[in-house]
């Protein structure tokens, strides 16, 4: 006989301690009922109490069916401790987290991975370090390497993508910095909004690139001037901390690669797979018509081209 779906339990910003002691916090999705579960694991910037934290999988009916479902704040940001230091702790925490859920009361000892575009990467970046606890994982529209559609694309910055993606990434740091002044919170995000509108008819003109304007004049993004003036060497920061290229033979798990026709990573997410199946590490792909914003409406390209 079927399994009845569990009734769940869900425990909100629940705290786990990094390597440096750095307090990472996530919302855990459980049966509420005796026993131990396999996870469900995804780590992400964009807040796990937003809709976006339970859009790529819905942790309720996941959790609803025998899984513990973790939904973690990466570090830096929401409700997570630390400095948002967009991809350089991505590979350290992962492991600490992917060692904390194994170890839960409620864990099996399994754990896999999900998510997409920069969840993706927060996947492949504790997978190159074999944590012994991650069993599978399914990368969704990311990258392998940073030079191709991250940072730079061809030897050519990708200003389109970094500096609109880092305006808004840096409502967070807004917020964290002016928690105290409301009034001075509120000048600060209505200037940035600003800033994002601007950038089409004027933002991405500013120059020299090396003091980009729109970033410089918020404060919003330590990265982005280090990525400006570095040599484009995988084997440096900041590019090295988000290159998986070279190191998938270190993955050993297998995956369910997830790409777009028309998504700006759809050469990567195919490398990445490839990479995978040339080792012998089993792996599948599915790529739908999708971009990378949207996957809501897989008719083909007269309605997501």
């Amino acid at each position: 006989m079927q399994q009845q779906p569990y009734s769940i339990t869900v425990d909100f910003d629940v705290p786990a301690r990094m390597r440096d002691g750095t307090i990472l916090r996530a919302n855990v999705y459980r049966p509420a009922a005796e026993g131990r579960w396999p996870v469900l694991l995804t780590r992400l910037p964009y807040g796990k109490d937003f809709p976006i934290g339970t859009a790529a999988l819905d942790p309720v009916q996941a959790a609803r069916r025998g899984y513990v479902v973790i939904v973690q704040d990466t570090r830096g940001r929401l409700a997570s401790d630390g400095d948002w230091m967009p991809i350089r702790a991505e590979a350290d925490d992962g492991v600490d987290t992917i060692t904390w859920a194994a170890a839960l009361l409620f864990a099996d000892g399994q754990v896999g991975m999900y998510g997409r575009s920069y969840v993706g990467f927060t996947q492949w970046a504790a997978a190159v370090r074999q944590p012994p606890a991650l069993k599978a994982m399914v990368p969704f529209i990311t990258w392998a390497d940073p030079l191709n559609g991250v940072f730079y694309r061809g030897g050519t910055c990708e200003l389109g993508i970094v500096a609109n993606w880092l305006l808004q990434m840096g409502l967070d740091g807004l917020f964290r910095r002016h928690r105290q002044d409301p009034a001075a919170l509120v000048s600060a995000v209505a200037a940035l909004c600003r800033e994002i509108d601007a950038l089409g008819t004027s933002g991405y003109w500013s120059l020299p690139l090396a003091d980009f304007a729109p970033l410089r004049r918020h404060d919003v993004a330590p990265t982005f001037f280090e990525s400006i003036t570095a040599p484009l060497d995988r084997t440096q920061e900041p590019f090295a901390s988000a290159t998986i290229l070279g190191q998938h033979e270190r993955v050993q798990v297998p995956t369910f690669n997830v790409g777009g026709w028309y998504d700006i990573f759809l050469a990567d997410t195919i490398a990445n797979f490839t990479a995978m199946r040339a080792q012998g590490t089993p792996a599948m792909l599915l790529i739908g018509p999708w971009t990378h914003a949207s996957q809501a409406n897989p008719v083909g390209d007269s309605t997501s081209g």
